[in-house]
């Protein structure tokens, strides 16, 4: 990952911390269930049910790893947090089409579709990410990622008040688009959650490789 190590730390230290308040948060639950509505719109039923490959990265407590296996698919669910990982085992429970890791060697063949939920928010410059995310998709794989809409009162108040627990960072397509470029993706969708307007509180994404 091309993540500065300080970075990747500190927000491994952060989200162990909030993992009992983040699964147990009223708004963070409320505004999650209108982006996984989003995405399982987003999100096409896999092809070869229980063997085509996703990863969840950043899973968190296992909300959109839930999802995908709804959907068919085999799942990794990755996040630099044990304790997030943890609290998704939990969650989902012991089955064979479902792997957890907090390691990035073991994320790295090529996927068909990666999905991102919450992660871009808490990288200010996010072209290092995004080309981390271009390097770990197959060629015509897909890439559907979250971020804070900076259109939005909620985003703005989201962004503000993140502060207190862990700086997040709202932009817009126009503002990623020059990240965007220089990774090697390009913006094939793009809609929004909470609500579902140009002004709700996220920009739900989609990608595919250059």
């Amino acid at each position: 990952m091309t993540a500065t190590p300080d970075h990747i730390n500190f927000l491994r230290q952060r989200f162990n911390h909030l993992t009992f308040q983040y699964h147990l948060n009223p708004f963070t639950r409320w505004v999650g269930h209108s982006e996984l509505s989003v995405l399982r719109e987003m999100i096409p039923t896999a092809p070869r049910p229980g063997e085509t490959r996703a990863l969840d990265f950043g899973c968190g407590t296992g909300r959109v790893a839930t999802l995908l296996l709804e959907l068919g698919y085999r799942v990794t669910a990755y996040d630099i947090s044990p304790r997030m990982l943890d609290q998704a085992r939990i969650n989902i429970g012991k089955r064979p089409d479902v792997f957890f890791t907090s390691d990035p060697n073991e994320i790295s063949a090529p996927w068909p579709l990666i999905v991102s939920l919450g992660v871009l928010d808490y990288y200010p410059d996010k072209t290092a990410i995004l080309t981390d995310w271009r390097q770990l998709l197959l060629h015509n794989g897909q890439l559907i990622a979250t971020v804070p809409n900076a259109s939005s009162p909620f985003g703005w108040v989201y962004t503000s008040l993140s502060r207190f627990t862990c700086q997040a960072y709202s932009t817009s397509a126009e503002k990623l688009s020059p990240a965007i470029w220089s990774s090697g993706l390009l913006l094939s969708n793009i809609q929004f959650a909470f609500p579902h307007r140009w002004w709700g509180h996220t920009i739900v994404l989609a990608f595919r490789t250059q």
